[in-house]
């Protein structure tokens, strides 16, 4: 029972971003020596604590993360990525670099996906920014 509660504990450090309930995990485990892996899996989950703070910069490493793996540290999520994208899209500092890549990472996905993503991303603003998100999303 104690290996359980322990698992689950350190379990809960590597939860998907979108949904702190699930167990889904996020980042990878790391090979023995490989530095890249272990800096970026460090880096991500820092990022994580920063965007669901609304820093615009950690959001932004939060997405790219979801969408490219990060140099194989974090397990790629392309609809997690797209809503952390829209995120980013109702923050109130996107760029337009930010909008390219939301329509990069997004146009692509099938209705399903999107509709999730909207989803997701619905969550997040509420969480971090206290509102609904903009009624348009770029997609």
């Amino acid at each position: 029972m104690l290996k359980l509660l322990l698992a689950v504990s350190i379990g809960a450090l590597f939860v998907s971003p979108l949904e702190a309930g699930e167990t889904k995990p996020v980042t990878k485990a790391c090979q023995p020596g490989a530095k890249h892996c272990e800096r970026w899996t460090a880096e991500f989950a820092a990022a994580l604590q920063q965007a669901l703070k609304g820093n615009h910069a950690a959001q932004q490493t939060v997405a790219f993360c979801l969408s490219s793996g990060c140099r194989d540290a974090v397990v790629i999520d392309k609809v997690a990525a797209c809503s952390w994208h829209l995120v980013i899209a109702n923050s109130g500092a996107a760029t337009v670099l930010d909008s390219s890549n939301l329509r990069h990472t997004c146009r692509p996905m099938t209705p399903a996906q999107k509709d999730e993503a909207r989803a997701n991303a619905r969550e997040l603003v509420r969480k971090i920014y206290n509102r609904d998100p903009a009624a348009t999303d770029q997609m």
